[in-house]
Protein backbone atom coordinates (compact mmCIF):
# COMPACT_ATOMS: atom_id res chain seq x y z
CA UNK A 1 0.00 0.00 0.00
CA UNK A 2 1.50 3.45 -0.91
CA UNK A 3 1.62 6.62 1.08
CA UNK A 4 -1.35 8.48 1.57
CA UNK A 5 -1.60 11.87 -0.28
CA UNK A 6 -4.29 14.32 0.51
CA UNK A 7 -5.74 16.72 -2.02
CA UNK A 8 -8.90 18.56 -2.12
CA UNK A 9 -11.25 17.25 -5.04
CA UNK A 10 -11.50 17.75 -8.63
CA UNK A 11 -14.21 17.33 -11.24
CA UNK A 12 -12.72 13.97 -12.53
CA UNK A 13 -12.89 12.35 -8.69
CA UNK A 14 -16.28 12.13 -9.27
CA UNK A 15 -16.91 8.76 -10.60
CA UNK A 16 -14.47 7.20 -7.88
CA UNK A 17 -16.26 9.46 -5.28
CA UNK A 18 -19.71 8.07 -6.06
CA UNK A 19 -18.31 4.34 -5.76
CA UNK A 20 -16.60 4.87 -2.59
CA UNK A 21 -19.42 6.46 -1.16
CA UNK A 22 -21.90 3.66 -2.22
CA UNK A 23 -18.80 0.93 -1.45
CA UNK A 24 -18.98 2.48 2.38
CA UNK A 25 -22.57 3.84 3.03
CA UNK A 26 -24.20 1.31 0.54
CA UNK A 27 -26.39 4.16 -0.88
CA UNK A 28 -28.22 4.28 -4.35
CA UNK A 29 -27.86 6.23 -7.24
CA UNK A 30 -30.62 8.74 -6.83
CA UNK A 31 -29.42 9.84 -3.61
CA UNK A 32 -25.80 9.79 -4.40
CA UNK A 33 -26.85 11.83 -7.73
CA UNK A 34 -28.83 14.15 -6.24
CA UNK A 35 -25.96 15.28 -3.47
CA UNK A 36 -23.83 15.84 -6.31
CA UNK A 37 -26.04 17.69 -8.50
CA UNK A 38 -27.29 19.38 -5.59
CA UNK A 39 -24.29 20.10 -3.23
CA UNK A 40 -21.31 18.96 -4.32
CA UNK A 41 -18.47 21.70 -5.17
CA UNK A 42 -14.75 20.32 -5.60
CA UNK A 43 -13.30 22.76 -3.02
CA UNK A 44 -15.61 21.20 -0.37
CA UNK A 45 -14.79 17.65 -0.63
CA UNK A 46 -11.17 16.63 0.53
CA UNK A 47 -9.37 12.90 -0.57
CA UNK A 48 -6.68 10.77 0.83
CA UNK A 49 -5.20 9.03 -2.45
CA UNK A 50 -3.12 5.84 -2.22
CA UNK A 51 -1.54 5.09 -5.51
CA UNK A 52 -4.28 6.33 -7.98
CA UNK A 53 -6.95 5.22 -5.97
CA UNK A 54 -9.14 7.61 -3.58
CA UNK A 55 -8.60 5.77 -0.30
CA UNK A 56 -10.65 8.12 1.45
CA UNK A 57 -12.73 11.12 1.00
CA UNK A 58 -14.99 14.07 3.40
CA UNK A 59 -17.16 16.76 2.35
CA UNK A 60 -17.79 20.09 4.62
CA UNK A 61 -20.86 21.42 2.85
CA UNK A 62 -20.96 25.71 3.41
CA UNK A 63 -24.45 27.71 3.63
CA UNK A 64 -26.34 26.97 6.62
CA UNK A 65 -26.39 29.97 9.45
CA UNK A 66 -27.65 29.59 12.94
CA UNK A 67 -28.52 32.77 14.31
CA UNK A 68 -26.11 35.18 12.28
CA UNK A 69 -23.30 31.95 12.73
CA UNK A 70 -22.16 31.03 9.08
CA UNK A 71 -21.99 27.22 9.51
CA UNK A 72 -20.35 24.58 7.51
CA UNK A 73 -21.26 20.62 7.93
CA UNK A 74 -19.40 17.68 7.35
CA UNK A 75 -20.76 14.94 5.66
CA UNK A 76 -20.24 11.59 4.21
CA UNK A 77 -16.77 10.78 5.82
CA UNK A 78 -15.84 7.91 4.03
CA UNK A 79 -12.51 5.81 3.49
CA UNK A 80 -12.24 2.54 2.26
CA UNK A 81 -12.25 -0.79 3.80
CA UNK A 82 -8.46 -1.42 3.31
CA UNK A 83 -7.22 2.13 3.99
CA UNK A 84 -8.76 2.19 7.86
CA UNK A 85 -6.81 2.51 11.02
CA UNK A 86 -4.10 4.96 9.27
CA UNK A 87 -5.47 8.26 10.11
CA UNK A 88 -7.28 9.43 6.85
CA UNK A 89 -10.34 10.34 7.79
CA UNK A 90 -8.85 12.77 10.75
CA UNK A 91 -6.86 14.36 8.35
CA UNK A 92 -9.41 14.70 6.03
CA UNK A 93 -11.98 16.30 8.50
CA UNK A 94 -9.31 18.45 10.21
CA UNK A 95 -8.31 19.77 7.23
CA UNK A 96 -11.97 20.17 6.31
CA UNK A 97 -12.51 22.06 9.43
CA UNK A 98 -9.39 24.33 8.67
CA UNK A 99 -10.70 25.16 5.44
CA UNK A 100 -14.09 26.17 6.40
CA UNK A 101 -12.78 28.51 8.87
CA UNK A 102 -9.88 30.29 6.39
CA UNK A 103 -13.20 31.04 4.06
CA UNK A 104 -15.35 32.22 6.73
CA UNK A 105 -17.28 29.88 8.97
CA UNK A 106 -17.98 30.84 12.06
CA UNK A 107 -18.84 27.02 13.18
CA UNK A 108 -18.69 22.94 11.77
CA UNK A 109 -21.26 20.73 12.36
CA UNK A 110 -21.72 17.03 11.78
CA UNK A 111 -24.53 14.27 13.23
CA UNK A 112 -22.21 11.35 13.82
CA UNK A 113 -23.67 8.23 11.76
CA UNK A 114 -24.10 5.85 15.26
CA UNK A 115 -23.57 7.12 18.84
CA UNK A 116 -20.10 5.17 19.01
CA UNK A 117 -18.85 7.98 16.71
CA UNK A 118 -19.33 10.52 18.94
CA UNK A 119 -15.77 10.18 20.83
CA UNK A 120 -14.01 10.18 17.19
CA UNK A 121 -15.59 13.45 17.04
CA UNK A 122 -14.90 14.58 20.46
CA UNK A 123 -10.97 13.55 20.14
CA UNK A 124 -10.51 13.41 16.55
CA UNK A 125 -11.64 16.44 15.91
CA UNK A 126 -12.15 18.39 19.03
CA UNK A 127 -16.15 18.61 18.33
CA UNK A 128 -18.53 18.45 21.48
CA UNK A 129 -22.27 18.62 21.25
CA UNK A 130 -24.13 21.56 20.53
CA UNK A 131 -27.49 21.22 18.37
CA UNK A 132 -30.37 19.18 18.66
CA UNK A 133 -31.43 17.14 15.02
CA UNK A 134 -34.69 18.35 13.98
CA UNK A 135 -36.97 21.25 14.50
CA UNK A 136 -36.96 24.78 14.03
CA UNK A 137 -33.59 26.86 14.48
CA UNK A 138 -30.91 26.88 12.16
CA UNK A 139 -31.65 28.47 8.33
CA UNK A 140 -30.56 26.70 5.37
CA UNK A 141 -29.91 27.08 1.35
CA UNK A 142 -32.64 25.87 -0.98
CA UNK A 143 -30.12 23.12 -2.24
CA UNK A 144 -29.83 21.97 1.44
CA UNK A 145 -33.60 21.21 1.43
CA UNK A 146 -33.82 19.93 -2.02
CA UNK A 147 -31.21 17.18 -0.94
CA UNK A 148 -32.60 16.68 2.72
CA UNK A 149 -35.99 15.80 1.03
CA UNK A 150 -34.37 13.19 -1.69
CA UNK A 151 -33.04 11.83 2.19
CA UNK A 152 -36.43 11.73 3.81
CA UNK A 153 -37.22 11.65 7.32
CA UNK A 154 -34.39 11.39 10.02
CA UNK A 155 -33.07 8.36 10.97
CA UNK A 156 -33.97 6.80 14.68
CA UNK A 157 -30.76 5.19 14.69
CA UNK A 158 -28.04 8.34 14.37
CA UNK A 159 -27.88 10.65 17.62
CA UNK A 160 -30.16 13.17 18.99
CA UNK A 161 -27.20 15.90 18.72
CA UNK A 162 -24.89 17.18 16.10
CA UNK A 163 -21.37 17.70 17.49
CA UNK A 164 -19.86 21.23 16.76
CA UNK A 165 -16.79 23.39 16.29
CA UNK A 166 -16.62 26.75 16.93
CA UNK A 167 -13.84 28.84 14.99
CA UNK A 168 -11.74 30.16 17.61
CA UNK A 169 -12.58 33.22 20.10
CA UNK A 170 -16.47 32.23 19.16
CA UNK A 171 -18.09 31.28 22.28
CA UNK A 172 -21.18 28.85 20.83
CA UNK A 173 -22.98 28.64 24.52
CA UNK A 174 -26.18 30.29 22.87
CA UNK A 175 -26.50 28.01 20.03
CA UNK A 176 -27.25 24.98 22.76
CA UNK A 177 -29.95 23.24 21.83
CA UNK A 178 -30.95 24.90 18.50
CA UNK A 179 -32.76 22.70 16.27
CA UNK A 180 -30.89 21.53 12.70
CA UNK A 181 -33.06 20.36 10.09
CA UNK A 182 -30.87 19.49 7.37
CA UNK A 183 -28.89 16.46 8.62
CA UNK A 184 -29.13 14.06 5.41
CA UNK A 185 -29.24 11.05 7.83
Amino acid sequence: MSELRFRLSREGDVPALQRLWAEVFGDGEELIGAFFRLLWRPEDCAVAKSGGEIAAMGFCIPGAVARGARCSYIYAMATAERYRGLGAAREIGLGLIADAFASGADLVATLPAEDSLCRWYDEKLGMSPLFKKGGPGVEFPTAWLDFAAVCGPHSDGTPDMLWAVARPGLDPEGLRGLGWECTFD
